[in-house]
Order: C-alpha cells, then sequence, then structure tokens
C-alpha cells in the first residue's frame, strides 16, 4: 500500500497546485498490501482486462474476466476462516507545533495486539506541499516540494533524497505502485499526464496521459473512479472498466483497496446531499468482484453508522487470501477536525469479526499493509 489518501475523510481527487501549495484531498490514494508488494504482473493477452490469477483475496464468484501472468507474491493472511490478524504496518506522520516535535514514525503490530516502532524519521521536514506517500515497506517516502516545482523522494528518515523537475506544472500527490516505483501525475485537471519513476529517480514512464482525475494506487494497480464506475489498469496500460452493482442513490466516493490478483476491490460510497455537504453523509463500504460488479456490503462497526451520521468511511483495506479484509475505518465525521482511525477485520461474508485500536498519539497517518 502507499500512503496517500489516509489523511482526508472525504476523497476525489489529489492535487498539488505549482508551488501554491493547494492541494485538494478528496480521492484517495492509497493503496494496500503486504509490507514490500511486489508490482502486479502485466496482462498477457488479456483484451485490456484486468490481470488474475488463482488467488482470490477478496472477491466474488467469478465472471467473465481473462486470466493472465500470476502476481508472484500474495499478502500474508491467517488461516481461512480465522479472525487472526496479519502482521500489519503504520504510518504515523510527522507533528508540528509541540514543545518537542514528534518524528514521523512506521509501526508494526505484533503478536501480543501492541505496536511497536520500528523506524522514525522526518520525511518532507515541512517543506512537503501537502500530504507525504510512504513506501509499502516504510523505507523509502515521496512527497512534492512546496517551494523548488520537484518531486522529491527519500530514505524515510529523510536523508539520500532524489529531486525529479515537475517544470512548475499542477501535481497530482504522488504514490507508491509498490516499494521501488513512485507514481504521480502532472497538468491540470480534466488532462493529466501520470507518470511512474523509480525510487532512484530513473526509470521514467508515462502511463496514461488526458486523464480526467488524479489516481487512486493499490497493490499495484491504478485506478481512477466517476460517482458510478472504476477505471482499473496497471502500469502498462491494460485497463478495464468495473461498474459495482450497489444500489441506486449510492456514488462512490474513494477506492480503498484493491486485490493483488486484481480480481477484487473495496469501494467506500455515500448517499449524496445538497450541495454535498460531506458533514452528513452516510458511508456505505462494499467489497466488489471486478469481473461481474457484484458486491458484499461491509458491516459497519457500529450500528449507529447507518444513519446518515457521517461516521465509518473505508479509507484504506488490505485483501487477505482467505477473502477477509482489514479496513482502515475513520470513526470521525467529515467536519471533524482528525480523523479517529479503528482497523476492522472482516470475513469473506462481510461481517465484522473483531477491530483494534491503532497506534496512539499524531492522528494522521494511515494503514501501510
Amino acid at each position: 500500500m502507499n500512503l496517500g489518501p489516509f489523511t482526508q475523510p472525504a476523497r476525489r481527487s489529489r492535487v498539488l497546485v505549482g508551488t501554491a501549495a493547494l492541494l485538494f484531498l478528496t480521492l484517495g490514494t492509497t493503496a494496500c498490501g503486504s509490507a514490500g508488494p511486489d508490482r502486479a504482473s502485466a496482462p498477457a493477452g488479456n483484451g485490456g482486462a484486468v490481470p488474475a490469477t488463482s488467488d482470490t483475496s477478496v472477491g466474488g464468484a467469478g465472471g467473465s474476466g481473462s486470466d493472465a501472468a500470476p502476481v508472484t507474491a500474495a499478502p500474508a493472511a491467517p488461516a481461512v476462516g480465522s479472525s487472526q490478524w496479519p502482521q500489519l504496518t503504520w504510518y504515523t506522520a510527522q507533528e508540528y507545533g509541540q514543545k518537542q516535535n514528534d518524528p514521523a514514525r512506521i509501526w508494526r503490530r505484533t503478536s501480543d495486539g501492541s505496536w511497536q516502532v520500528v523506524r522514525e524519521g522526518s520525511p518532507g521536514n515541512g517543506t512537503a506541499a501537502g500530504q507525504i506517500a510512504v513506501a509499502p515497506d516504510g523505507r523509502r517516502a515521496a512527497w512534492v516540494e512546496a517551494s523548488a516545482q520537484r518531486l522529491v523522494i527519500s530514505d524515510f528518515d529523510g536523508t539520500n533524497q532524489r529531486a525529479i523537475p515537475t517544470q512548475g506544472q499542477q501535481t497530482c500527490a504522488p504514490s507508491w505502485l509498490d516499494s521501488d516505483r513512485v507514481l504521480f501525475g502532472l497538468g491540470r485537471d480534466k488532462v493529466w499526464t501520470i507518470v511512474a519513476v523509480n525510487a532512484d529517480g530513473t526509470g521514467r514512464t508515462v502511463v496514461a496521459t488526458r486523464q480526467a482525475s488524479c489516481p487512486t494506487v493499490s497493490a499495484g494497480w491504478i485506478a481512477q473512479f466517476t460517482d458510478r464506475v472504476v477505471r482499473v489498469r496497471d502500469e502498462r496500460g491494460a485497463e478495464r472498466s468495473i461498474t459495482p452493482s450497489v444500489p441506486r442513490g449510492l456514488v462512490i466516493d474513494g477506492v480503498a483497496g484493491i486485490s493483488r490478483d486484481g480480481r477484487s476491490l473495496v469501494i467506500s460510497t455515500h448517499v449524496p446531499n445538497a450541495g454535498e455537504c460531506g458533514c452528513g453523509w452516510r458511508f456505505r463500504a462494499y467489497r466488489v468482484d471486478a469481473a461481474s460488479g457484484k458486491v458484499t456490503e461491509l458491516t459497519p462497526l457500529e450500528r449507529a453508522w447507518s444513519e446518515p451520521t457521517g461516521h465509518g468511511q473505508a479509507v484504506e483495506a488490505v485483501a487477505l487470501a482467505d477473502g477477509g479484509l482489514v479496513v482502515q475505518v475513520n470513526t470521525a465525521t467529515p467536519a471533524d477536525d482528525a480523523p479517529a482511525y479503528r482497523l476492522v477485520r472482516y470475513g469473506a461474508d462481510g461481517r465484522v469479526q473483531t477491530s483494534a485500536a491503532v497506534p496512539v498519539g499524531q492522528p494522521w497517518g494511515g494503514l501501510l499493509g
């Protein structure tokens, strides 16, 4: 997973505007996956269908999609039917304005359910125009520098920086395709050029041109969405449009995660209201079969969230090989000053099995994998 969307409850686009550092954050990025995920294999003669393998990580019962070259790695997962937690990695952002500023941190969840700090640093160190994207393995970070018109990639402690010029163009916030490759966008709304580059600044590739919005990245897949449709592609260009069969009256507000094999995804939806004020949205999350569009609703963690109170947006999702999920849920409302995250372990049937607290401290952070 890359760290992009975790900082805001409502997600539509993530744009950094030149040196003015104006950040619009309403479409996620994130991305999820186990620590250090491999990039998804390119499709082999599948007519543009999303690649598939025998891994059924999240998802429905098949459909018309064609199989392709298999992904070489699968996310770590507990035994089928177990409510056991997989190993989880969490990122906590750097905190400013305190008597003693807190560094950014990478945490690992231990077998006894506690969180242990495994890395500290100061990526960006106050120079970032908007959010900082952290690699799935927690070793690197990427951000757009507010004053220098460039994308910066560094080790997590902020050292060993590599700069990629952006020529002063508006920039989509960066995301990580995997722990060694960064995706970002250049241009302006409706005509974005999506670019991928290695963490050392080499291997620059144009992935797509004239794109309508900034992308979400998850487990090596690149997603963009409208109110009712999600388009998923890989870096080599194989693309598929998915129309989730969610009830009428709901609109998609985020792609929380995509399984490594591309066969399924998790989306967040909401009931729109007059003026699209997010403070009154009722969120509903679904696991979607990419081939058929069939959905399984994820039960809200709290029954009260079935009412239009604005709680319970699914922000990030990690797909497990047994069909279950770990979902980062924002239990705050969009009107709150900061998110209040909780991790929820779902079974393959979409029911809550258990939930867990995230590391205490700075509220801005997110699930890496």
